[in-house]
C-alpha cells in the first residue's frame, strides 16, 4: 500500500480519540492534530529506515512527543495531553500491528 494510506488511516483512527478529549476546543483542535502529525509520522518512517530502535519504543516516542505538543499548543494539562497522546498511539499502533500481520 502507499505511504500516503497509511498516513491517512492514522489520522482516521486517532482523531476520534483526539476529538473525545477535546470536543470544547472545537475546531481550534484540528490543526495541532493535523501538525504533529505531520511531524512525528515522517519522523517515525525516517527513524524506522535509519535506525535499529525497535517500533514500539519509537510510537512511545512519538506519544511523548505529541503529548508535548498538545500541552503547548492546546493548553491541556500534563495528565491530559498524556492520555490523550497515549491512547490515540496505542490504538493506530494497534490496528496497525493487526493489519500489518493479516494483510
Amino acid at each position: 500500500m502507499n505511504a500516503w494510506w497509511y498516513f491517512g488511516l492514522t489520522l482516521v483512527l486517532e482523531f476520534p480519540i483526539v476529538y473525545l478529549f477535546y470536543k470544547k476546543q472545537g475546531k481550534l483542535m484540528w490543526a495541532p492534530f493535523v501538525l504533529l502529525n505531520l511531524f512525528t509520522w515522517p519522523l517515525l518512517h525516517y527513524l524506522m529506515l535509519t535506525t535499529r530502535f525497535s517500533l514500539p519504543l519509537m510510537e512511545i516516542g512519538v506519544a511523548g512527543v505529541e503529548m508535548i505538543g498538545y500541552k503547548i499548543l492546546l493548553s491541556s494539562s500534563w495528565t491530559k495531553s498524556f492520555a490523550v497522546s497515549f491512547a490515540a498511539n496505542a490504538f493506530s499502533y494497534g490496528v496497525g500491528v493487526l493489519i500489518n500481520h493479516f494483510l
